[in-house]
């Protein structure tokens, strides 16, 4: 939450207040500099509160699901220090589903964003991202090797608001739920702390692939 260290720095700011100090031009500075950066974080979550709560309507067209999931990882292929396995186990170089291209690319990159967050510093990160496909389905799988879900926080992971990360809105995986079963589909996850987490998107495809 912005709103303590903005408080906690204003009120460091009071007790410190002394304008011939020959250093205070250099705290204003450093202070100035700290509240600005808070500004924009609570700034940025009061947008993706807005957004969330206002979710555009579904701009909805046919999509090549294969490829789109391709492209999210493509966009974080180049993260340093990070592994991005992308596996399509369809057959298919295309596989069509109907939906809103926008609002899904938004969760794949969510879940590929959330599964870097995830893995400690010190620990090389791997991403394996994998398309599947049942007799009605197609299942995207998102897995990280990070340090997993504890088991009392795995009731809360969807729940808006709730976030298990130092900083962000913790809408990031409530908007994934929202999004997937605007679509018709399904989101759950599988973790083994603390070594890895899976997330699962299930999709309906059209007719006749």
């Amino acid at each position: 939450n912005p709103l303590t260290p903005m408080k906690l720095s204003v009120q460091h700011l009071q007790r410190s207040f002394d304008p011939d100090d020959p250093d205070f031009k250099e705290r204003m500075a450093s202070f100035s500099d700290k509240m600005i950066r808070q500004i924009d974080t609570l700034s940025t979550i009061a947008n993706e509160f807005s957004n969330f709560a206002k979710m555009p309507k579904a701009n909805i067209g046919e999509i090549n699901i294969i490829k789109l999931v391709n492209e999210a990882c493509e966009l974080f292929s180049e993260t340093e220090n990070l592994k991005l396995n992308f596996t399509n186990n369809t057959g298919k170089e295309v596989l069509t589903i109907t939906g809103d291209n926008e609002q899904l690319t938004r969760v794949f990159n969510n879940l590929i964003k959330n599964g870097i967050q995830a893995i400690p510093n010190e620990r090389k990160g791997e991403i394996i991202v994998v398309v599947e496909m049942t007799a009605d389905s197609v299942i995207i799988q998102v897995k990280d090797n990070g340090i997993g879900i504890s088991k009392d926080k795995k009731e809360q992971i969807f729940v808006p608001n709730f976030t298990t990360k130092s900083s962000g809105s913790g809408l990031g995986l409530a908007m994934v739920k929202s999004i997937i079963e605007n679509h018709q589909g399904s989101v759950w996850f599988e973790t083994i702390p603390p070594t890895e987490t899976s997330f699962f998107v299930s999709l309906p495809m059209l007719t006749n692939q």
